[in-house]
């Protein structure tokens, strides 16, 4: 892990094969904020973002739901949980902190969750073969168990969303830069970005007005105020 200060920029590409190549790329970088500075680091897994504390297991009837990709969300009485199939579907579970007990909320194909005031949101979707559909869910507990609602039905399918220090969401989308204010009311920052071309957008953060976004073969770098934008290598 590294900081993306020490990066260099380089100008975007433009032409479809000077992109493609990135995709070849043997390295997919992940960005992150800790104590204010922005970590790039490569990714070296997919699956389990981060280790829930306890085995997954679950009921006959629920094995072919909670398996695929999994995300988490630690809350008050335990876990949320998304499980993502990718075109064979997903499904968002609650577990208990011992993981002994658990529930099916929705069949959302959870991509990751998000807290903003103190509330749960989640991305959902799907990006396959010319598909691209997806929205934001907001998760709150209701009579005494976790309910998931739609909260805002975004263009095209969501990679990964971020929070500003204002609550502003931003989210890659499998082909955009989208902001999401409070109201909510989307806005396109960005229409056909570099990771339209197969680069595979896995995280974004957030740091005074600039948003890095982590992908296959490099790091997107755009700056909300002036709309410049880079791309971003260790080399």
């Amino acid at each position: 892990m590294g900081l993306i200060k020490n990066w260099h920029s380089y100008p975007v590409q433009t032409k479809d094969d000077s992109i493609v190549k990135y995709n070849y790329s043997p390295k997919e970088w992940t960005v992150s904020i800790k104590n204010g500075e922005v970590f790039v680091a490569e990714k070296k897994e997919n699956g389990t973002i981060g280790n829930l504390p306890f085995k997954v297991q679950v009921n006959e009837e629920d094995k072919i739901n909670a398996i695929g990709d999994v995300c988490y969300l630690k809350v008050d009485d335990g876990f949320l949980v998304g499980f993502n199939r990718g075109e064979w579907g997903g499904s968002l579970y609650w577990f208990a902190t011992d993981g002994k007990k658990h529930y099916k909320i929705s069949n959302d194909e959870v991509v990751q969750f998000i807290q903003r005031d103190s509330h749960n949101y989640a991305i959902q979707g799907l990006y396959h073969m010319g598909l691209s559909e997806g929205s934001i869910i907001s998760i709150e507990k209701k009579n005494g168990k976790w309910k998931a609602s739609s909260y805002l039905a975004l263009p095209k399918a969501p990679e990964a969303i971020t929070l500003d220090n204002l609550g502003n969401f931003y989210i890659a989308t499998s082909n955009s830069i989208l902001k999401i204010d409070k109201i909510p009311q989307k806005y396109t920052l960005i229409e056909d970005g570099i990771w339209a071309y197969g680069l595979y957008v896995n995280s974004i953060v957030a740091k005074d007005d600039v948003l890095y976004i982590g992908m296959h073969g490099g790091v997107y770098k755009y700056d909300v105020k002036d709309g410049k934008q880079a791309w971003l290598l260790n080399y």
